[in-house]
């Protein structure tokens, strides 16, 4: 560290030398003109890259208090939110279902699920709808536009949450991160709330005021997400990419530093906030859903080649992504238009029912169908790696297109959930379709996790949180991650990059 700034130091102590003698002389005042010139081309390269104190005042020291209040009370209640996701959905399919469901590889094949699902599916979504009138939740912000905004309403997330767990509790195969990530939000914002009544004086400064809001709507986002995903630092990084994605757009012709990023004083609270909650859920329940401990494929010794083959799979993951935007678009279109019908003839609470209970038998229709259907897809997946010797191709390829078509479906037809782990789910799905392919080197122990990352990173720019997903998931190493890495660039840039993907939703 000595010789870092050696010379700014040399040159600063000559110029304040000869400021100290005060030798005169216009031959003297150009010395130091130049000298001063000097000083500042050169720079410091430590100072340059400094950026502005956060923990300089005892103000820090309460927000971090908060902070990881946010992160234990996240983690307590992921806990239950969880189970109530997860179980009530599992213990009525399998009672209705198959002997053995989902346990027996002959309960995951096509049409083994169990007809009475449709009509069951059916009535819970009609249920939901009626509960969405009976609470005035139509339209809301998903956990994408409270990232990008870092703005909630309270009395709009606890009709989400509600809704959310009404929807996964009746078979709907959307995400749960939805229902935990507006509880996170909802309450980092009241925590604020309460910070500004208890504490007034840290609110003098309105700027200051404004971006302790936003930062602890964000803390309680990373802290929903660092509860069910497999490390903190996942969340975290997932929080800041997400924030921050878009903002290129509103950069200047020949601009080259860009994007937007969240200000480190923000990031550095993400983590404790994240990694409180995964602790906490943690200690409540040890039993985390690993993939990696049930893929029974171990990873292979790296080859090169593994870099090339991810250029092809990030090509895959792209067409994978087109398709299930596609299904989202088709979807969208077909519901609105019968929703458009029904509230003109009868009514707003009609449509919302009708197009609920609509959804829930098309869900119903599809776990019938392909019961690998079922539930968000988080817990599918160590499911679908442990039988995949009893999996065919078209079996995959059905179950990831029914996916697609049962989630866009049902967000469409207004059931409440989230799109990250069905996304993902998509591109496991995906990853051991090309593992059955019997081409050599593609072994699904590591194509798996490139899709797994690729599929999402096709639309969604988050390349880092969509790298350390699977990386963490699967616990690889710094060498496997390489084709994960490539695979999501590539998937990005055919459908991002080219512009492609701007002009489709221009269209």
């Amino acid at each position: 560290m000595a010789a870092v700034g050696d010379t700014d130091n040399s040159l600063h102590v000559s110029l304040q030398q000869r400021r100290a003698i005060g030798e005169g002389g216009q031959d003297e005042e150009e010395a130091i003109s130049i000298e001063e010139e000097n000083e500042e081309a050169s720079g410091n390269a430590l100072k340059d890259l400094l950026d502005p104190p956060w923990a300089d005042s005892p103000v820090f020291l309460l927000d971090l208090f908060f902070v990881l209040f946010l992160g234990v009370v996240m983690g307590l209640l992921s806990k239950p939110y969880s189970w109530i996701a997860d179980e009530p959905e599992l213990s009525w399919f399998t009672k209705t279902g198959p002997d053995k469901f989902l346990k027996d590889p002959a309960t995951m094949q096509f049409c083994s699920g169990a007809p009475i699902w449709i009509p069951l599916c059916a009535a819970g979504g009609l249920a939901v709808g009626i509960l969405k009138v009976m609470v005035g939740l139509d339209a809301y912000p998903s956990f994408i536009t409270e990232l990008k905004h870092m703005h909630v309403d309270p009395r709009v997330s606890w009709k989400v949450l509600v809704c959310c767990i009404a929807s996964l509790a009746t078979g709907a195969t959307l995400g749960l991160e939805a229902g935990l990530g507006a509880t996170g939000s909802a309450l980092g914002y009241l925590t604020y709330i309460f910070m500004c009544k208890a504490f007034p004086g840290i609110n003098a400064d309105r700027e200051q005021s404004e971006l302790r809001r936003k930062m602890l709507v964000l803390c309680g986002i990373a802290a929903a997400f660092g509860s069910i995903l497999p490390a903190p630092y996942v969340a975290a990084i997932l929080v800041g990419e997400v924030s921050s994605a878009g903002t290129e757009q509103q950069a200047q012709p020949g601009e080259f530093l860009t994007a937007r990023r969240l200000p480190r004083k923000v990031v550095v609270y993400l983590v404790p906030a994240s990694t409180a909650a995964f602790v906490v859920r943690r200690a409540l329940d040890d039993a985390f859903d690993h993939p990696s401990e049930v893929n029974r494929n171990p990873l292979p010794v790296y080859h090169n080649s593994a870099a090339v083959w991810a250029l092809f799979l990030g090509v895959l993951a792209a067409l994978v992504g087109l398709i299930f935007l596609l299904a989202q678009a088709v979807s969208k279109v077909l519901m609105t238009k019968l929703g458009v019908f029904v509230e003109r003839r009868i009514g707003r609470a009609a449509r919302q029912i009708l197009l609920c209970a609509i959804a829930g038998a098309v869900t119903g229709l599809g776990m019938y169908m392909f019961p690998l259907v079922f539930s968000s897809g988080r817990s599918m997946m160590g499911t679908t790696m442990k039988n995949r010797d009893h999996l065919s191709v078209g079996l995959l390829t059905g179950t990831a297109i029914a996916k697609c078509f049962t989630f866009s479906l049902g967000m469409s037809g207004g059931l409440v959930g989230g799109m990250f782990f069905p996304l993902m789910y998509v591109g496991l799905v995906s990853g051991e379709v090309v593992g059955k392919l019997g081409i050599d080197g593609l072994d699904p122990a590591w194509v798996d996790p490139v899709m797994m990352g690729a599929v999402p990173a096709s639309f969604l720019t988050a390349p880092l949180t969509m790298l350390a997903l699977p990386v963490s998931m699967f616990t690889m190493g710094p060498l496997h991650s390489i084709a994960v890495f490539v695979g999501i660039v590539t998937s990005s840039t055919i459908l991002v990059g080219t512009g492609f993907l701007h002009k489709l939703l221009k269209s």
